[in-house]
C-alpha cells in the first residue's frame, strides 16, 4: 500500500512539471501545452486534452508563460508591434494570400494632385499585366488656367525674348495625353518601382510682342520702340523616360508617386516665334538655347483600383 502511494504521488508530480501555464491579461490561467509562438500568435492545446484541437491566442491576450521548466516568459505588446513594424519598414508582405488580395484588382483609376500647380486638371488609367511584372498609363490632363509650371520654365530651354521678339508668353495648356509602359520590380511587396518610356502630346496657347523701331546697336539717338502682340497655338512631343514607385495600400487604395525626364519638339501652327526674328535678323541665326534634356514630369497621384 505503501508503495502505490509513493506510485501515485511521483505520477501527480511528474505531470505537474510536464505543463505549461498560460496566464492571459484578463487574470484567467490556463494550464496548456505550448506548440507554437509566433511575432503576434501563440498555438497551444488544453493539458487536460492533448488530443483536442490546437487553440490560437492573439499574443497581446498574453501576459505572462511559465513553461514546465519552470523558465518564465513575460509577453509584451512591445514585441508584437516591433516585429509588425520591421516587416514595414521591409515592404514585407506577411503572406502569400496577403499579396494575392492586394493585386486582385488590376485596373487603376488616379488624380494628379500635381497638376492643378500647372493649370491642370489631370486623371490616369493605370492596368497591370504579365503578373503584375509591368503596367501600361495612361494620363490625360485639361487645362483650366495659365500653366504656371511650363511658363516658369519656359525661357530655360529656349530664348524666345530677343532684340525684337518679347514677352514670350504660354496663356494656357489646353490639354495632354500619352502613353507609358513600365516594368515592375519588387514582385511579392506591398510596393513596387517601376521603371519605362513615356510618349506624349499636348496644345498650348499663347503670345509674345513684335518689337519694331527699336533703338539699333550702338546707336546714340534713342527711336521708342512699337510693339505689337502676335497670339500663336503650340504643340509639344515629348519622349521620356518615367520612374516611379506604386504603393498598394490596401486592393482598392494606391498611391504613385512619380517622376519623368526627356526631350521634347515643338511646333507652331502659327506666328512661331523664330520668323519675326529672322525677319529683322535675317543674317543672324535665330539664338536657341536648348540643353539635352529639355523636359519633366512630375505626379503625386491618388488612385481607386478595381
Amino acid at each position: 500500500m505503501k508503495n502505490i502511494l509513493i506510485i501515485f504521488l511521483f505520477f501527480i508530480a511528474f505531470r505537474s512539471q510536464s505543463q505549461d501555464q498560460l496566464f492571459k491579461k484578463d487574470n484567467s490561467k490556463l494550464n496548456v501545452k505550448i506548440l507554437e509562438i509566433s511575432p503576434t500568435e501563440i498555438k497551444y492545446k488544453l493539458f487536460n486534452y492533448l488530443d483536442g484541437p490546437t487553440i490560437t491566442l492573439l499574443k497581446s491576450e498574453v501576459a505572462l508563460i511559465i513553461y514546465q521548466n519552470g523558465v518564465h516568459e513575460v509577453i509584451t505588446i512591445e514585441a508584437a508591434q516591433n516585429n509588425t513594424n520591421l516587416n514595414q519598414t521591409n515592404n514585407i508582405v506577411t503572406t502569400p494570400s496577403q499579396y494575392k488580395e492586394l493585386i486582385s484588382t488590376k485596373h487603376l483609376i488616379s488624380i494628379n494632385i500635381m497638376e492643378p500647380l500647372n493649370g491642370m486638371l489631370g486623371i490616369s488609367y493605370m492596368h497591370e499585366f504579365k503578373g503584375n511584372h509591368a503596367n501600361v498609363i495612361i494620363p490625360i490632363s485639361l487645362g483650366i488656367t495659365q500653366p504656371y509650371m511650363n511658363q516658369s520654365t519656359a525661357g530655360m530651354f529656349f530664348d524666345y525674348n530677343r532684340i525684337n521678339v518679347s514677352d514670350y508668353r504660354l496663356k494656357r495648356k489646353i490639354g495632354e495625353i500619352g502613353i507609358g509602359f513600365n516594368f515592375q520590380t519588387e514582385i511579392g511587396k506591398s510596393s513596387t518601382y517601376f521603371l519605362g518610356p513615356y510618349i506624349g502630346i499636348a496644345q498650348y496657347t499663347g503670345s509674345f510682342n513684335e518689337i519694331t523701331n527699336y533703338t539699333p546697336l550702338y546707336s546714340s539717338v534713342y527711336v521708342p520702340p512699337i510693339k505689337e502682340e502676335h497670339n500663336f497655338t503650340l504643340y509639344r512631343s515629348y519622349f521620356m523616360f518615367n520612374n516611379g514607385i506604386l504603393y498598394r495600400f490596401t486592393k482598392n487604395f494606391n498611391i504613385i508617386l512619380n517622376a519623368a525626364l526627356g526631350i521634347r519638339q515643338e511646333t507652331f501652327l502659327n506666328n512661331n516665334p523664330e520668323t519675326f526674328y529672322k525677319k529683322a535678323n535675317s543674317t543672324i541665326t535665330y539664338y536657341n538655347n536648348s540643353f539635352p534634356i529639355n523636359a519633366f514630369k512630375l505626379g503625386l497621384s491618388f488612385g481607386y483600383r478595381f
